[in-house]
């Protein structure tokens, strides 16, 4: 995830894919401390006004902000590091460590000009602290998923793979002072990328003393508006406020609790009870009850996050174009999103989401929008046919899903979905939580299966980019030398129009070829207690809690 990340969000079919932000949606854990907060207090009682109880999805794997995935990692380390960009309380990009930038007339260079900031161990942040965060990204082993999302800078492929040393990386201090990054294609969002934790900076001298123990509470350094107090696994994270942060004067809130909270329904009643001020998710088949139970709870927006399914192209049945648009077109996207969720998420007949500003989203559709679901399941039964399957020799294949947010209430339907084409089609289901499904995914070790992916960029290349050929979020292998072409045009050009329009011919590609298929444009379910301002919902799931307050605490001001 952004994705932030994304999306996750939720991030909830928060992108968040749990690689990050590739910003898929993921996994959730609720711990028994959370039930316990009802007994020990609460942010409405004295002297916790400037604290948060935060629900977080699930438990951070790091904070390590070069190696982090998911957009519950990513929502921790956004409080802890800031980049050269920041986002505002509705998704708006700003300048963050940064305080201006300027482009070549070609789009290729970007030159970042810093403010005088400190590192909480009142070390000055330089522009050396973002290319030594730019060189980890590239060359962290294991990498994070969302690595791929910055490929755009000149040779970070090439440092990827180890062709290349770090130092070719096209981004460079030109002097402590200054960032520029040279990039290998126009890319108009890398100021939206660069909110991204992936592309904060890093405390050189602290990894110099304490290695990979740097992330360590005891040995934390950050430059953002709260600092690592405590880590206990699988209980909570405590962020305390960074006095030494640029503009730690504006910043009201004081301590933030994250806990893992798998259980939607118990974290929704710890936000009843008090013992969570927000939590990011909610059953959407409970929006009703609560809107009439918890009025001025429930925040939903449409998320620019799409789940969709992962076809594994090395295995034989998914090199036949056929059978993909089988499995496709009987996936019943109207039934899913409006009867069995019902939360604001929308079927998606494109790969792209709506709500990104620079592309016509839905424009280009699948060919078998608008059609019966009993004419796409008799055209699916025909095509399978053709494809050589029927009574003597059936289809018989595992679907492997996250057992995380809504996915569950989904998994059944699909494959009550594909077991209607015809009897001898035959769809086991196989769940797991969200690190080991995605471990599978990256490993290729998998028939098809489901994925969500949320924005990170804000754009339409990073949704895109998931069957690029060689793409570092391409898991299943999908390869088409014309559909690459097509990316390539789209990303190569600079004029906004034009870039459009290429972007749209190469969806029409994506579409036709499937190497995926969409299922659901995700909605963005948050549950937040009234009592906390400077919180707004919105599509990229950015919500900085270094804007947020508490009413109990402006009243005392």
């Amino acid at each position: 995830m952004r994705k932030r990340h994304i999306h996750l969000q939720s991030q909830t079919f928060t992108h968040v894919k749990a690689k990050n932000m590739r910003h898929r949606q993921l996994a959730h854990l609720l711990i028994p401390m959370v039930l316990a907060l009802a007994a020990c207090g609460n942010g409405n009682k004295p002297g916790q006004a400037r604290t948060l109880q935060i629900g977080n999805f699930a438990e951070p794997g790091t904070l390590d902000p070069n190696k982090l995935d998911g957009s519950w990692e990513g929502r921790i380390a956004d409080a802890l590091f800031m980049g050269l960009t920041t986002n505002l309380a509705n998704g708006d990009v700003a300048p963050g460590m940064a305080t201006s930038w300027t482009t070549s007339p070609d789009g290729l260079t970007w030159t970042f000009k810093l403010r005088d900031a400190q590192w909480s161990d009142g070390t000055p942040v330089s522009a050396a602290d973002f290319v030594a965060g730019m060189h980890r990204l590239m060359t962290s082993v294991p990498p994070s998923s969302s690595v791929s999302v910055y490929f755009f800078i000149e040779n970070a492929e090439a440092v990827r793979s180890g062709k290349l040393p770090a130092e070719a990386l096209g981004v460079r201090a030109l002097d402590p002072k200054t960032v520029e990054f040279k990039l290998n294609r126009p890319a108009p969002y890398l100021p939206r990328v660069l909110t991204w934790a992936n592309a904060s900076p890093v405390p050189r001298q602290s990894i110099a003393a304490h290695g990979d123990g740097w992330i360590k509470p005891e040995n934390f350094v950050g430059n953002g508006p709260y600092l690592l107090k405590e880590w206990k696994a699988g209980d909570f994270v405590h962020l305390t406020k960074n006095p030494t942060f640029f503009d730690a004067a504006s910043v009201c809130l004081t301590d933030l609790y994250f806990y893992p909270t798998k259980d939607v329904i118990a974290a929704e009643r710890a936000v009843r009870a008090g013992s969570l001020d927000m939590n990011f998710d909610f059953s959407g088949s409970r929006l009703a009850e609560i809107k009439q139970n918890m009025p001025g709870y429930a925040h939903v927006t449409q998320g620019q996050r799409t789940s969709y399914i992962s076809f594994n192209m090395r295995r034989p049945e998914f090199k036949d174009l056929r059978v993909r648009q089988a499995l496709s077109m009987a996936v019943d996207r109207d039934f899913i999103a409006l009867k069995v969720l019902a939360d604001g998420s929308e079927p998606a007949y494109s790969i792209v989401p709506k709500g990104i500003k620079s592309y016509a989203g839905g424009t280009v559709t699948l060919a078998s929008k608008g059609q019966s679901q009993e004419a796409r399941v008799a055209q699916a039964k025909s095509l399978l046919q053709a494809a050589g399957y029927g009574p003597t020799k059936p289809l018989v294949l595992t679907f492997a899903h996250r057992n995380s947010g809504e996915v569950p209430k989904i998994a059944p339907v699909l494959q009550a979905n594909w077991q209607s084409i015809a009897p001898w089609v035959k769809i086991s289901l196989q769940g797991n939580d969200n690190a080991i499904h995605y471990a599978s995914l990256q490993r290729g070790d998998y028939q098809f299966a489901d994925a969500s992916w949320g924005t990170i960029t804000s754009d339409a290349i990073e949704h895109l980019e998931l069957i690029k050929t060689g793409g570092g979020s391409n898991d299943g292998g999908f390869t088409d030398p014309v559909y690459d072409r097509l990316l390539e045009t789209a990303a190569q050009t600079a004029d906004i129009k034009l870039r459009e329009k290429a972007f749209l011919e190469a969806e029409a590609r994506a579409l036709d070829q499937l190497g995926i298929t969409p299922v659901i444009f995700d909605s963005m379910r948050h549950l937040v207690n009234p009592r906390i301002t400077g919180y707004v919902i919105n599509g990229t799931g950015d919500n900085p809690f270094r804007l947020m307050c508490t009413k109990e605490a402006k009243t005392a001001k």
